[in-house]
């Protein structure tokens, strides 16, 4: 039967079936946390003890048992979203969810993520780690129950394998390092180009010294910023077994440690945001088997994708052509955002091998010391990474690691000829060659997504300076530092362009009820807090003005995460840095267009104007799409402060209009969802928080119970070893190998 033929009525009462369906599925498939459980798999016994906030602590005798306990306890807490992202690197989401998942999956078959992945199976210490990883994975699913979303989708999955994880890890590498859409929007000249950046992306992390610290070593503190969603991205857990004491936190779908502290050092990354990307525009011959090189025709690779779409009967089926250069990308995105068909382009990537990444990922959290820490990092790849750095000996410092392409006589900042043959990559600069610093004469580290010295010769699609420059300051403002003043840091509003601007504005002549207005606006502190009056109209004539400059750019025409966020963001610092120059009268319709919008959004009264109600950040669950099951599995919306420029993070996706052509400036899309601050002096005194929660199982009581702390900027203890372990132990589960016979 045709959907569509189905009465409304049907359709309504079905949907609600859904949500007490899901309850029931949800309390019956809740994962047992205590107890003992045999298991096929193990060489020994394994402890998971989980403090009142359900993160666990593995306690195994070899890395083998650890890695399948940590697969497990994924498993366990994840699994619906593991689905999701295994399927998200093999272009398999919509054989799940339907067509709306098609785009993606498409994009994922062009690049070729699954062939990629099959680089994992070559013999090596990490494939032993990802075997391990995935044997507990499925020794969970074997136990069952199934997570319940799975069930209500009756869907079973097949086992994990490497490759899933080295999938997975590819489109993480991917979303952190994607530029090529931003090459399509670019002028054809290199000094018609503006300087790009993603206002959704980044992360913070700074340290300082034991000598500007009040308990007299190294503090560090780190908050990457991903897609908000639920559940989080970022999973927290401890593992202690063979060379491994580590916490912090991991992805699921991959073992070790990303991001946290073991007995010696400390670390967080933020995204370095280089580019690792080229678009070519080729030339193909008429029936598209050949395109021209160099003076000469050559084969153009061609294979077919067949996508299974749910509630499709016939697949969909995926031609994708490659050239010397790589998947020709727009076969499967054909739109440059304004609506023009750019061509045939082929995307040059330097490729991320999973199995690098997962090695050199287990050796920093084995590493003892800087040097170690560093022998770490040379066999990085992509995503480049900036890693933040502190220790128990007192070092503190920053490193670029990853891959560079070395372009000889051209910056690859637009879309490339691609038959010339003049403009191919000559390799990689040496990772000996890439900067760093430690042990600053100030005293302190940060990094947020900022260029590194010497970016000409590192192309890169940085950030505005903001955020560096306001944890910088705020760094250099106090002495001694203590983990309280780090919390503080990472709590703070202040947004420099809505401010420039307001002070700007607030210069204009005024107009009848504007008066107040401007009276408010000189006097704010620039504190985009979610209640602020000021900042609203402040923030909200920005938009306009970068709606101006930015032109007709549509950002709606992308199904993926792209660069015409990044064009529009980067508008900021131009706007900001000629303020003074703009004519009075646009500054004068920006503040009445803020005004208007702010009135037929919020209402007439000013009174009920504020940041936080334009500005909210929700939590969706992957099904919270399904009206029935929003109540159930989404949390929010929750007024919130700040922008993509303020240290506490809150990017929205600009650009965007609501049915009546005003801006939208929510739902916030990408924040701090895991944060954490550490003594390295003292590891008890460590705190951290998830957003919203460790489980991603609705009827847990670690799905959402950190939201409060997450909004109020707020910690729980970072629990760390055995001895902490057991003070704070709610839960213990032990894993025993399964008796012969």
């Amino acid at each position: 039967m045709n959907p569509s033929a189905i009465p409304e009525t049907l359709v309504d009462l079905l949907s609600r079936a859904l949500a007490p369906a899901l309850r029931l599925l949800s309390k019956s498939s809740l994962p047992r946390l205590d107890g003992s459980v045999e298991l096929p798999g193990p060489n020994g016994t394994v402890e998971i003890l989980r403090d009142r906030f359900g993160v666990p602590q593995i306690f195994a005798s070899d890395e083998h048992d650890l890695f399948f306990a940590q697969g497990y306890v994924h498993a366990q807490d994840r699994f619906f979203q593991m689905e999701l992202q295994r399927r998200a690197g093999h272009g398999r989401l919509a054989e799940l969810l339907g067509a709306e998942a098609l785009p993606f999956d498409r994009l994922s078959r062009t690049v070729g993520f699954a062939g990629i992945a099959r680089s994992v199976e070559r013999p090596s210490g990490a494939l032993a780690v990802i075997e391990a990883y995935s044997a507990g994975i499925n020794a969970c699913l074997e136990a069952g129950p199934l997570p319940p979303e799975l069930a209500l989708l009756r869907h079973r999955p097949e086992p994990w394998t490497p490759l899933d994880t080295a999938a997975w890890s590819l489109v993480m590498a991917w979303s952190l390092s994607s530029s090529w859409e931003s090459k399509l929007l670019t002028g054809e000249e290199p000094e018609d180009l503006l300087p790009q950046t993603d206002p959704g992306a980044g992360s913070n992390a700074w340290a300082v010294a034991p000598w500007r610290s009040a308990t007299g070593s190294a503090l560090l503190a780190g908050d990457p910023h991903l897609s908000l969603g639920i559940p989080c991205l970022w999973y927290e857990l401890g593992l202690y077994g063979g060379p491994y004491r580590v916490v912090g936190a991991s992805l699921p779908g991959t073992p070790g440690v990303v991001i946290g502290h073991n007995e010696e050092i400390a670390w967080s990354v933020t995204a370095a945001l280089t580019d690792v990307q080229d678009l070519y525009a080729e030339h193909f011959s008429e029936d598209g088997r050949l395109y021209e090189h160099r003076g000469e025709w050559r084969e153009a690779g061609s294979r077919e994708e067949t996508i299974r779409v749910r509630g499709r009967r016939e697949p969909f089926v995926q031609t994708v052509r490659t050239t010397l250069h790589g998947p020709v990308v727009t076969d499967a995105v054909a739109t440059d955002g304004k609506g023009e068909d750019p061509g045939d382009l082929a995307l040059r990537w330097a490729v991320p091998d999973p199995t690098v990444l997962v090695e050199s990922g287990l050796a920093v959290n084995r590493a003892r010391d800087k040097d170690e820490f560093l022998a770490a990092l040379q066999g990085w790849t992509t995503p480049n990474q900036n890693f933040v750095y502190a220790d128990r000996a007192g070092n503190v410092g920053w490193a670029l690691a990853g891959l560079v392409p070395v372009r000889r006589g051209f910056r690859g900042d637009r879309v490339l000829p691609g038959p010339p043959g003049e403009h191919e990559w000559d390799g990689f600069l040496p990772s000996s060659e890439l900067p760093g610093l430690f042990d600053p004469e100030d005293g302190q580290i940060a990094s947020a997504n900022e260029p590194p010295p010497g970016a000409g010769l590192i192309p890169g699609y940085y950030l505005p300076p903001y955020r560096k420059d306001r944890i910088s300051a705020l760094l250099a403002a106090t002495e001694k530092h203590s983990p309280e003043s780090f919390w503080e840091i990472q709590g703070d509003l202040y947004c420099e362009p809505a401010h420039a601007l307001a002070t700007r504005l607030a210069r204009l002549a005024p107009r009848g009820e504007e008066k107040v207005l401007l009276r408010e606006l000189l006097t704010w502190d620039g504190h985009l807090t979610a209640d602020s009056r000021p900042g609203a109209i402040a923030r909200v004539a920005l938009e306009h003005l970068i709606r101006r400059a930015a032109g007709d750019v549509n950002p709606s025409g992308y199904p993926v995460p792209n660069g015409i966020a990044t064009y529009v963001g980067d508008l900021v610092p131009e706007l900001v840095e000629g303020l003074d120059e703009l004519p009075e009268g646009m500054l004068a319709g920006a503040l009445e267009d803020a005004v208007s919008t702010l009135r037929e959004t919020l209402g007439e009264d000013p009174g009920g104007w504020s940041w936080g109600a334009l500005h909210a950040a929700e939590l969706r669950h992957p099904l919270g799409a399904v009206r029935a099951l929003r109540g159930l599995l989404n949390r929010g919306p929750f007024p919130i402060g700040g922008d993509a420029n303020t240290v506490r993070h809150a990017a929205f996706g600009g650009g965007k209009s609501d049915e009546h052509g005003h801006p939208r400036f929510g739902p916030v899309a990408r924040g701090p969802n895991y944060r954490f601050v550490v003594d390295t002096g003292d590891w008890d005194e460590a705190v951290s928080v998830v957003a919203p929660g460790q489980s991603g199982h609705p009827a847990s009581p670690y799905y959402d119970d950190e939201i409060d702390l997450w909004l109020g900027v707020r910690y729980r203890p970072m629990v760390f070893g055995r001895k902490t372990a057991e003070l704070a132990a709610r839960h213990r589960l032990v894993l025993e190998p399964a008796k012969e016979g």
